[in-house]
C-alpha cells in the first residue's frame, strides 16, 4: 500500500501512546453504517475526534520538548488546525475504504457484524499502525517548528544552523551526507533539505555561530522530501504538506468542496494552486466537525422535520437532544413503584430526561411494528448516542443480576428480528433512589450474570457487553463493561 511504503512501516515496532476503545470504534462503525450517513460528503465524528485528539497531544508534547520556546498561541493554534485538516482528510480515506465493503457480490447490504469483522483490519490499520507513525511524526515535526520559531528569534546572536546526526540506532543513509552541514538560517538550502522531510526522521538542527561549510549534493533520487512532509513547520504553520496521499490530487477533487455552488466555483478556480490548509470549505468543515452546538442543531433539525418523530427537544445549555417515535408506547400504566407515585412509563421518561439534560442524543424507539400474524415484534426502549438499548428501572434492593439476566434475554429476542441489521448489546439501568445504587452489587451482578447456568445445566450466553447505570440527580452517567 503506498503509505505502508511510504511510512516504512514493514519490520517496525513502535510503542503506541494511545489506542481506540472498542466502544468508539463501534460507535464510528455504527454511524458510518447508518442510512443516513454519506461517506463523500460527511466525516465520521468518533474516529475523527479520536485522531485530532492523537495528533494535538503530539503537538503538545513536541512543543513542551523545547523547553525555552517562548509560547506563541497563534503559532500553535496553526499547527493544530493543520492537524485537524490532516484528521478529516484521514479519516475521510478510511471511511471510503470501509464502506467499499457495505455490500455482498449481489449488491445487498450485508448485516453489521459481518461488515464490522470484514472492516476490523482496516481500522486497525489506519487508526493503529499508521496512526501510531503519525503521531511520532507530529511529535517530531512540532519540536522542529517550536526550535524554528526559536532560532528566528536568535538569529542576530546565532545566525547559522548545523545539521546534527541522527539519533536513530539504524539512521537513513540519504540524510548522512548533511551531518555537519552549517548554513546561514534564511540560505535558500533549507528550502530544499531539512530534518524532518523523511518519515521516522530523528536528525535536529542546533543554533551556532559557527562559520557556514559548503553544501553537498544529495544522491539522484533522493533529494526531494517525502509526500507529507514537504514544507517546514516552523515557516508554514503545517504539520504535513497537502502532497500526502491522504489529501486530494486538485481542488475539483475535493469531497469537501461538493455541490452546484461548491463546484462552480470549482470550475472558475481549476487552476489555482490547492491549498488545502487555508481552504474555506474545509475550514467550514472543521468548524462543524469541531462544534458540538452544530453537531446538536443538526440532529435537532433533522428530528424535527421528520414526521416519523414527534416531542423532539434541544437542551441548549447541554447541548442534548431528545425524541420520541411516533409508534413507540405512551401508555404510562399503573403506578405501582414507590409507594404508588410512579409507573414504569414515568420511570422510563424520567431516565430519558436526565440523559437528555446531560448532554446525550436520547430517542425513544418504535414498538409498534407487527409480525405477519399480528402479533408484536420484540421492541427496546431507547437509543441512545446511537446504541440500541433497553431501560431497567431497579425499583428495589439488593443484587440486580435477574434484572439483567430478564434483559438479556429480550435484547436476544430483538437481535432475532428479520429487520434488525445492527445486534443491541447494551442496556441502561435507572435508579429512581440513589440509595439503592450499590457498585459492589453491580460488580457482582454482572459477574453472576456471566456465569449464570439454567435449570437445565446450560450456560446463558450473555448479550449484554455494556451497562449504563444512571442515578436521579447525578449528571454523570456510569459505564461498566460486561
Amino acid at each position: 500500500m503506498v503509505v505502508d511504503r511510504l511510512y516504512h512501516i514493514e519490520n517496525r515496532s513502535v510503542e503506541t501512546p494511545f489506542e481506540f476503545s472498542p466502544e468508539t470504534l463501534r460507535k464510528a462503525l455504527l454511524k458510518i453504517y447508518s442510512e443516513d450517513f454519506n461517506p463523500v460528503t460527511d466525516i465520521e465524528t468518533n474516529l475523527f475526534n479520536e485522531v485530532f485528539e492523537s495528533l494535538k497531544w503530539g503537538i503538545d508534547k513536541g512543543i513542551g520538548l523545547t523547553k525555552e520556546f517562548d509560547r506563541d498561541n497563534d503559532f500553535i493554534d496553526a499547527l493544530r488546525h493543520s492537524a485537524g485538516v490532516f484528521s478529516a482528510f484521514k479519516v475521510h480515506r478510511a471511511q471510503r475504504d470501509m464502506t467499499r465493503l457495505l455490500l455482498d457480490s449481489n449488491g445487498n447490504l450485508k448485516p453489521f457484524e459481518q461488515w464490522s469483522k470484514e472492516v476490523t483490519p482496516i481500522a486497525s490499520h489506519q487508526m493503529g499502525t499508521w496512526l501510531r507513525t503519525e503521531y511520532d511524526t507530529a511529535v517530531i515535526r512540532a519540536h522542529q517548528a517550536a526550535d524554528w520559531q526559536q532560532f528566528l528569534r536568535e538569529k542576530d546572536i546565532l545566525p547559522n544552523l548545523k545539521w546534527m546526526p541522527s539519533t536513530s540506532l539504524t539512521p537513513g543513509e540519504d540524510h548522512r551526507i548533511f551531518w555537519g552541514v552549517i548554513r546561514p538560517i534564511e540560505d535558500k538550502f533549507w528550502n530544499e533539505h531539512r530534518p524532518g522531510d523523511r518519515w521516522n526522521c530523528k536528525c535536529s538542527l542546533t543554533a551556532t555561530d559557527e562559520p557556514a561549510t559548503n553544501t553537498p549534493s544529495a544522491p539522484s533520487g533522493l533529494d526531494n522530501p517525502q509526500k507529507g512532509l514537504n514544507s517546514n513547520p516552523g515557516s508554514t504553520g503545517e504539520l504535513f504538506s497537502n502532497d500526502h496521499p491522504y489529501f486530494p490530487d486538485s481542488c475539483a477533487r475535493c469531497p469537501f468542496a461538493s455541490g452546484p455552488r461548491n463546484m462552480l466555483a470549482g470550475f472558475f478556480n481549476a487552476r489555482r494552486k490547492k491549498d488545502c490548509h487555508k481552504c474555506r470549505y474545509i475550514d467550514k468543515k472543521l468548524r462543524l466537525l469541531t462544534d458540538p452546538k452544530y453537531l446538536a442543531k443538526k440532529d435537532y433539525f433533522d428530528l424535527k422535520h421528520d414526521p416519523d418523530y414527534k416531542e423532539v427537544k434541544i437542551d441548549k445549555k447541554s447541548g442534548g437532544v431528545r425524541a420520541t417515535h411516533i409508534g413507540h408506547n405512551d401508555d404510562t400504566g399503573r403506578k405501582e413503584f414507590f409507594g404508588g407515585t410512579m409507573s414504569g412509563a414515568d420511570l422510563e421518561r424520567e431516565c430519558v430526561d436526565q440523559l437528555f439534560k446531560a448532554g446525550h442524543k436520547v430517542i425513544l424507539c418504535d414498538e409498534s411494528k407487527e409480525r405477519v400474524r399480528g402479533e408484536r415484534y420484540r421492541a427496546l426502549d431507547m437509543e441512545l448516542d446511537g446504541q440500541m438499548m433497553d431501560i431497567r428501572s431497579i425499583t428495589g434492593r439488593g443484587w440486580y443480576w435477574r434484572a439483567i439476566l430478564k434483559k438479556n434475554g429480550q435484547i436476544k429476542a430483538y437481535n432475532a428480528r428479520p429487520d434488525v441489521n445492527v445486534p443491541a448489546q447494551a442496556l441502561c439501568l435507572y435508579f429512581h433512589k440513589a440509595s439503592m445504587f450499590n457498585e459492589d452489587n453491580l460488580m457482582r451482578s454482572i459477574n453472576r450474570y456471566k456465569h449464570f447456568y439454567d435449570n437445565f445445566g446450560h450456560h446463558v450466553k450473555p448479550i449484554i457487553k455494556r451497562i449504563y447505570v444512571v442515578i436521579n440527580g447525578r449528571k454523570d452517567i456510569l459505564q461498566y463493561d460486561v
